[in-house]
């Protein structure tokens, strides 16, 4: 079994917190600040996210991982796997896998809105000047940018937020960093 975060409860908590403010101020990366051992074919800062926010009351689709890679994530977390996207509360993607359909994912209800999924999307870096984003976490439209993002990302979003309230919520993923996209963001192109 491979190991988790150092010291499981103060990193988990300090990976929350700068999870919070990466949804709190969205499309400004934040630096997570305890990274666990790399896994095999997932980033480190992934299996971070997930350490910190999956347990045995989500369910977790993943993309074909090594068995013991999904052993430890299941040995740390308790989380409850699902075959299907669509049944998902997180759902990951790693190197350039293509996006699932967006208005298939658990979006919520109009009672309970927050019932719905997140991504996390592993990307290659943050880079500017792909998007502008703007919305509630903005003191004034903030210009983004992500390589490795799945093909047509930003489009789907477009339509995605179209549903706020509901819709579903993205964390981007790099080697150290997040950046929050919750699905009250509006994101013009170019």
């Amino acid at each position: 079994m491979r190991s988790a975060f150092a010291q499981s409860v103060d990193d988990a908590q300090q990976t929350f917190r700068a999870v919070l403010s990466a949804m709190a101020e969205p499309l400004s990366p934040r630096v997570l600040p305890a990274l666990p051992p790399a896994l095999p074919e997932l980033k480190a800062a992934t299996a971070a996210l997930l350490y910190t926010l999956a347990d045995q009351d989500v369910r977790v689709w993943l993309p074909a991982l090594p068995d013991d890679t999904v052993a430890s994530l299941r040995f740390h977390t308790g989380m409850r796997l699902t075959d299907l996207p669509e049944e998902a509360d997180f759902i990951v993607l790693t190197g350039n896998m293509p996006l699932p359909d967006l208005m298939s994912l658990k979006a919520g209800s109009a009672e309970y809105p927050d019932r719905s999924a997140t991504l996390l999307i592993e990307v290659d870096d943050f880079s500017a000047e792909q998007v502008e984003g703007s919305g509630p976490g903005f003191a004034a439209p903030r210009r983004f940018g992500a390589a490795g993002l799945p093909q047509g990302f930003w489009r789907a979003w477009q339509v995605n937020h179209a549903r706020f309230p509901l819709g579903v919520d993205a964390v981007l993923i790099s080697d150290t960093d997040v950046a929050g996209l919750p699905r009250s963001v509006r994101i013009r192109e170019g």
